[in-house]
């Protein structure tokens, strides 16, 4: 009987091992070889910069002061401010910059997906630039994301999110998550293309952009939709958007309970693009990337529960015992964060509560689908940038 536990849990062990360090060697030695290059150049196509907005009084015109002194040709920019039902400042922060050229749309309470399908349809501008409030840009992220699109085969270009933190806690340890995904997004575009770009900073060709659903996450499935219309979706380090880190855990679960719910519908909703036979190796990429790593709880729970019928059988009782501290000893690390330097040993277990909590929060993300709960709304969690 043992031997079908231990069967199990290695097995548990193993997927997890594959989908979270496997893939990223795969991509490592694979991208490199197996290089798709595409062109560049420094033209300089007419931008529509839409900035999705809902109560944002405390960022906006940060925001707004920073597109303004962006390098990029102001007669060749235009900059919407879509906001969402906003009920505090922001459309009258928005309003005082209208003699700068800002044009501000309104919208009753509709969701991020359904303003940009509406202010994409009369935009001007041949590439359509997205941005969140509380993202601010380097002066010459915009001249790198178009760019790429001198290569007609690209359809999306995404930036590179930076996080700002400032302390020990949740945003340091997303921030190291991060570092972690820009390196995967950055093998993944030189392979085949990108899956998916980050709602800070990405931009779609006008001609390419597809209408989606209100309720689905839009910096994902368009992506997606465009590599399924035979379109290149590539990731442009260069171009540099910056974030203040989410400061409490607290702040950063619900946050990923909403992501990835969004996340998860999204991806069963362009289930299609799973099909090798048809997509190759993005085929392959959306399943590591996206599919096993949403299944990685399941994996985590069959581990937990064969380890400790193992335990209960006199066997692989100090690696239980291991286990059962580090999970218990994460468990009560919020208490701790906020410290400015934090020694190695609470930096680990910063990173094993994160862990921790990002599972759990795939877990009610799942449970969201199954009972069939859209999420199309957002609030902001983070509140400056």
């Amino acid at each position: 009987m043992h031997i079908w536990i231990e069967l199990v849990f290695w097995i548990s062990l193993g997927i997890v091992t594959l989908v979270t360090l496997g893939y990223p060697v795969f991509l490592a030695v694979a991208a490199p070889l197996m290089r798709r290059p595409w062109l560049i150049t420094d033209a300089e196509p007419f931008v529509s910069l839409i900035i999705a907005a809902h109560n944002e009084e405390r960022t906006i015109g940060q925001k707004l002061d920073n597109v303004l002194a962006l390098d990029y040709p102001r007669d060749r920019l235009e900059i919407i401010v879509a906001s969402d039902g906003s009920t505090d400042l922001t459309d009258e922060i928005c309003e005082s910059f209208r003699d700068r050229g800002v044009l501000l749309r309104r919208f009753p309470r509709t969701g991020k997906t359904g303003m940009q399908n509406t202010v994409a349809r009369t935009a001007r501008g041949e590439i359509l630039v997205f941005s969140d409030a509380n993202a601010m840009y380097q002066p010459d992220a915009i001249r790198m994301l178009v760019r790429n699109f001198s290569d007609p085969a690209v359809g999306c270009v995404c930036g590179q999110l930076v996080y700002r933190v400032h302390r020990e806690g949740a945003g340091n340890c997303e921030r190291r998550y991060w570092n972690y995904e820009k390196f995967i997004k950055r093998r993944e575009s030189e392979l085949s293309s990108l899956i998916g770009a980050n709602g800070s900073i990405y931009a779609v060709r006008h001609a390419d952009y597809v209408e989606i659903p209100n309720d689905l996450i839009s910096d994902f499935v368009e992506p997606l939709t465009l590599v399924a219309c035979g379109r290149r979706v590539v990731y442009e380090p260069e171009a540099i958007s910056v974030e203040d880190a989410s400061t409490s855990y607290a702040d950063e679960f619900r946050r990923k309970v909403r992501i990835l719910t969004r996340s998860i519908q999204g991806l069963l909703h362009m289930r299609a693009l799973l099909n090798p036979f048809v997509y190759g190796i993005f085929s392959f990429q959306l399943l590591m990337h996206k599919l096993m790593r949403y299944l990685v709880p399941v994996f985590l729970v069959t581990a937990a529960a064969s380890l400790a019928a193992l335990a209960a059988l006199g066997l692989y009782g100090i690696l239980f015992l291991i286990v059962t501290i580090a999970a218990a000893t994460a468990a009560i690390t919020e208490p701790h964060a906020g410290v400015t330097r934090a020694n190695p040993f609470v930096r680990v277990c910063h990173i094993l509560r994160y862990y921790m909590m990002v599972n759990y929060a795939l877990v009610l993300a799942w449970f969201n689908i199954f009972r069939g709960k859209r999420v199309t709304l957002w609030t902001p969690e983070r509140k400056s940038a």
